[in-house]
């Protein structure tokens, strides 16, 4: 790095003055306007915390972040949910609580913990009853719970008051109450949920005393400066439900009470507007902040957040310099680079490793399986924030064919380790078929990780070598002492679909969309083959849809989206819906000639076809492209697989496997 840029940078005015400024929230001065806001990682094992829990944590406090909320915290033994669900009803996890508040305040953060308690959305545990305000079926899950009479919710209230204070007697820096995604506070509030007619129920007021309830009971128990905030809908999307408006109006009774220290805004419930709750890439950047400077002045001086699809320090920056909020509350922008904080106050922005907003992270959770971000696969582990490849124990040359994500991956992290790396390209451009997903017009924040990888490559001294074709000869000519093949997958061409131009891969199809002359068909009859069910087959019948005459989807299955997280298929259907694309469930693709598809029905063998089809696009099981591996083998040389040449599977796998192997060599 040059010494005289750094100097210059030095000398500068401070990055982001606005976003790195102190504030007091509650009497206690955070180093800036930064949070983590509640992350659920599925790292807690029978409900007990894990090193990796804390770990999360700590590392975005040594990244810079200013204050540092954990997921949720259940309030009493209905709402433990699942075993990944960490407790704060018994003393089983005082230690755990003891050891995440000293190291993350030790780091720099104020620690607060998010108390929750579900209410009627209760899928994860059979036999246990879900326990609602009103008798409506959860709009998610359809179960319909138990109404709890005014004793039990005063009941509930006490829990929430008792976790907060064994958290306080733990060294936690405050608490969050979870009153946001359709749970049981946002329950209470919204009067789309609460159709009560006793104290919780009927105005804005008295459904937001259950809320005020709890707050005092906290204040009485734990005292002054101890952060007390709350989580609520800025908009719960929903008709009758909490609106801007009555956001505000709950908003100016609670700040009224002097009760809480911060107000944090989320969108969305359990309903389809779930989808709002994490943002994806076809929500803008910021999306809801609008809603955010609404609601602002109600809060008559409290603290507000700002949450939502926030992925830049430019945007954080704005954000408070304009008025949106005076904290800004990001998730997926830390969970890609915990260290996010770190490197915009050291005025190296270009560094952050980015977000692409594709929420991969969140359907892993969402199965029940522990948080993995695809561009980051340090999550969660001690040392993340700071992680630096260690050195080779001697260097040698490494040639990586394909670069893909995982032939990136392993291609930079290699040459960090002092190893002399040559990476080899089919295209001209790296980014093999992701590249093309990222040149479709609604998919080109994709392309912030390419443009990131285009930068450690130079950082790292890697060289690159485009359009060039990886032959056994060729790869033996460059004297490698291993070769890494990210050569990836190509999709299979359906039985009964011949060699024609009228039939091509998803993979052809993206490709020459992305390069702008599109595939044949436009004007005409397109027909989709969905074998597939992941984001980028849907990302591609978008794009034809916007030309094709008529679009029919197809799938051997009887649903869609199967490979895509439960909020991003909310907006896949909507789309496909609103583009007028038909879709035909349980059809198995049996021939496609001279313009008619045929298919049938793999559960009762019905036949179906489609006459004058223009063009055929399948999406469909991939081939691993692996025949180097054993002639390279044969020659001597060590070989190792990653990402689809290995086996096709997501994103997540190819660039985690890539950092595993540039580790190991």
């Amino acid at each position: 790095m040059n010494t005289d840029h750094d100097t210059r940078r030095d000398t500068a005015a401070p990055p982001f003055p606005n976003l790195l400024a102190p504030i007091d929230v509650g009497g206690r001065t955070l180093r800036n306007r930064t949070a983590l806001v509640a992350t659920v990682t599925n790292y807690a094992r029978a409900n007990r915390i894990t090193d990796r829990w804390i770990d999360f944590l700590v590392e975005r406090a040594r990244g810079g972040t200013g204050m540092v909320i954990t997921e949720v915290i259940a309030v009493d033994p209905d709402a433990k949910a699942q075993g990944s669900t960490v407790t704060g009803y018994d003393d089983d996890n005082v230690e755990g609580f003891r050891r995440a508040a000293r190291e993350t305040e030790a780091a720099g953060a104020c620690l607060v913990g998010q108390l929750w308690h579900p209410g009627r959305q209760q899928l994860w545990l059979p036999g246990v009853s879900p326990k609602g305000v009103s008798d409506q079926p959860d709009a998610y899950s359809w179960t319909v719970p138990h109404v709890m009479t005014e004793a039990e919710l005063s009941h509930v209230a006490d829990a929430y008051v008792a976790v907060a204070e064994r958290l306080r007697n733990c060294g936690f820096g405050g608490v969050e109450l979870h009153g946001a995604h359709g749970y049981l506070i946002t329950q209470i509030l919204s009067p789309w949920s609460n159709t009560r007619t006793d104290r919780y129920g009927g105005s804005t007021e008295r459904r937001a005393s259950f809320v005020r309830q709890v707050a005092e009971g906290i204040r009485r128990r734990c005292g002054a400066g101890f952060v007390l905030g709350l989580k609520m809908p800025g908009d719960e999307g929903v008709a009758g439900g909490i609106d801007p408006e009555e956001a505000s109006r709950i908003t100016a009774h609670l700040a009224e009470t002097g009760l809480l220290d911060y107000f944090a805004y989320s969108q969305g419930n359990f309903s389809l507007s779930l989808e709002q709750h994490v943002p994806d890439l076809y929500f803008r950047a910021g999306h809801f902040i609008d809603i955010h400077k609404q609601i602002r002045p109600h809060a008559k001086g409290v603290p507000v957040m700002a949450v939502g699809r926030i992925n830049t320090p430019e945007l954080a920056e704005r954000i408070v310099a304009e008025g949106y909020a005076d904290l800004v509350g990001m998730c997926r922008a830390l969970l890609a680079d915990a260290a996010f904080v770190a490197k915009a106050a050291a005025g190296r922005p270009e560094e952050i490793r980015p977000s692409v907003y594709d929420n991969q992270a969140w359907g892993e959770i969402h199965a029940g399986k522990p948080l993995e971000e695809p561009q980051n696969p340090r999550l969660g582990l001690k040392g993340e924030a700071g992680w630096r490849p260690e050195p080779a124990p001697r260097s040698r040359h490494v040639v990586v064919v394909g670069a893909g994500p995982a032939g990136l991956e392993a291609a930079w992290v290699a040459a960090a380790r002092g190893h002399r790396v040559t990476l080899l390209s089919a295209g001209d451009a790296i980014g093999g078929h992701y590249r093309h997903e990222a040149g479709l017009p609604d998919r080109r924040e994709l392309g912030l990780l390419l443009d990131h990888y285009r930068r450690l490559l130079e950082r790292h001294g890697v060289e690159v070598r485009l359009s060039a074709r990886a032959t056994r000869d060729a790869v033996l000519a460059l004297a490698p002492d291993h070769v890494v093949l990210a050569t990836g997958a190509v999709q299979r061409r359906p039985p009964g679909v011949g060699d024609t131009e009228a039939a091509v891969s998803g993979q052809r199809a993206m490709a020459l969309l992305a390069c702008g002359t599109g595939p044949v068909g436009r004007d005409g009859t397109v027909a989709v083959y969905d074998h597939d069910h992941g984001p980028s087959t849907y990302a591609l019948v978008d794009e034809l849809a916007k030309t094709a005459r008529r679009l029919v989807l197809l799938t051997p299955r009887p649903s869609l989206a199967r490979a895509v997280n439960h909020c991003s298929a909310i907006g896949v259907h909507r789309r496909l819906y609103a583009a007028g694309v038909e879709i035909v469930h349980a059809a198995e693709i049996e021939g496609y000639v001279d313009g008619t598809l045929t298919w049938r029905n793999p559960y009762t063998g019905a036949p179906g076809r489609i006459d004058g089809v223009d063009l055929l696009v399948y999406s469909t099981p991939r081939q691993a492209q692996d025949a180097l591996a054993a002639p390279l083998r044969d020659a001597g040389i060590g070989v190792s697989l990653v990402g689809d040449a290995m086996s096709p599977r997501n994103l997540i796998t190819a660039i985690h496997e890539g950092h595993a192997v540039g580790n190991t060599l």
